[in-house]
């Protein structure tokens, strides 16, 4: 059986070190502990208090919308493989991803979750609805359910913790850097994703219009369009832009139907001049930095929100651990050409 101080020894660590970071301790920098559990798991190491304890199987659940989003892929990769990364054998995720923003749908999913699997716990990317609302609060209250909300919030529901960005300082950081690169004056087009139901883009857009307009009043702002997340709607609101009379030299996109408007504007005779800002560092996005079509992309750690919902619910249920904050807000990274 391999022990803690052949950890030790390969890593280059002490014992204790090793011990805090299996255990998921504080005292170890993240980096490290990450290390240490990956050699871990490479050495096929069983932790003896697994062994000696009946340790009760706890299962969480776990429903995301917008499927098709490369980041909602990159949560849910994270989401499937937590037990295995974090070496916490009696935890049991089990991931539903929507394709859509149908609220029924999602209360259909965390139903499913509850009676059919029998879950101990949900982290869940919550539609913005009374209805979720009430769900939340029907299984933190009167179901023995603990909810933490992750990358999207209801905050009058009575989930455990959220886990995610602050969105309305990341639109103010979009705008920002969009009213700097079109030297504040010049007509930029919002798209959102939704129209309603995604609590995010509807932050991220206040915080853009706060900043524009406190800080860059020579910017014109249109009205937002909507791509409803479909790539070809979102390509024809970017020409039928590009090609009106409102001379459009900048777009903000709050979330999916990039790929749509990169399209576009790659087809401009004028794309020289067209300025854009997204959300995400996905492969798709970068590859956009790379090739001068985006200026810059506001990205957020999926790793976190990939991970810390299911820790703190682990926590709760296994040790009795409340969060030590009930707003877990993770970092807000820029990328452009010189850091991709």
């Amino acid at each position: 059986m391999v022990t803690m101080q052949q950890i030790a020894d390969r890593c280059g660590v002490s014992r204790g070190t090793v011990d805090r970071a299996l255990h998921h301790k504080e005292g170890v920098r993240e980096e490290v502990a990450e290390r240490i559990r990956a050699t871990a798991r490479e050495m096929g190491y069983i932790s003896n208090r697994l062994v000696m304890q009946q340790t009760r199987q706890w299962k969480i659940g776990v429903v995301l919308h917008s499927g098709h989003s490369a980041f909602v892929q990159m949560l849910c990769e994270l989401f499937s493989s937590f037990s295995e990364r974090e070496l916490i054998p009696n935890i049991t995720v089990i991931v539903r991803v929507m394709q859509d923003m149908d609220v029924q749908h999602q209360l259909t999913l965390i139903d499913e979750l509850v009676t059919t699997e029998h879950i101990d716990g949900l982290a869940l990317m919550p539609l913005a609805n009374t209805l979720v609302r009430d769900r939340i609060n029907t299984l933190s209250e009167q179901q023995g359910i603990p909810v933490v909300t992750f990358n999207t919030d209801i905050t009058d529901a009575n989930r455990l913790a959220y886990v995610g960005a602050d969105n309305i300082a990341a639109g103010r950081a979009a705008a920002a850097l969009l009213g700097m690169v079109m030297q504040g004056r010049g007509s930029v087009l919002p798209i959102l994703g939704q129209r309603s139901g995604h609590y995010a883009d509807s932050q991220r857009y206040t915080g853009f219009l706060s900043e524009m307009a406190e800080n860059f009043p020579g910017i014109r702002i249109l009205h937002p369009e909507c791509s409803f997340l479909d790539e070809n709607l979102a390509e024809r609101i970017a020409s039928r832009a590009i090609h009106s009379d409102e001379e459009v030299n900048g777009f903000y996109l709050t979330s999916a139907g990039r790929e749509g408007v990169y399209h576009a504007v790659n087809a401009a005779e004028n794309r020289e001049k067209i300025h854009i800002v997204v959300h995400d560092i996905t492969e798709g996005n970068v590859r956009m930095v790379k090739q001068g079509t985006v200026d810059f992309i506001i990205g957020q750690d999926v790793k976190t929100q990939g991970t810390l919902p299911i820790r703190l619910l682990y926590d709760y249920l296994e040790r009795h651990q409340f969060p030590k904050e009930r707003m877990n807000i993770t970092d807000i990274t820029i990328k452009f050409r010189c850091n991709v």
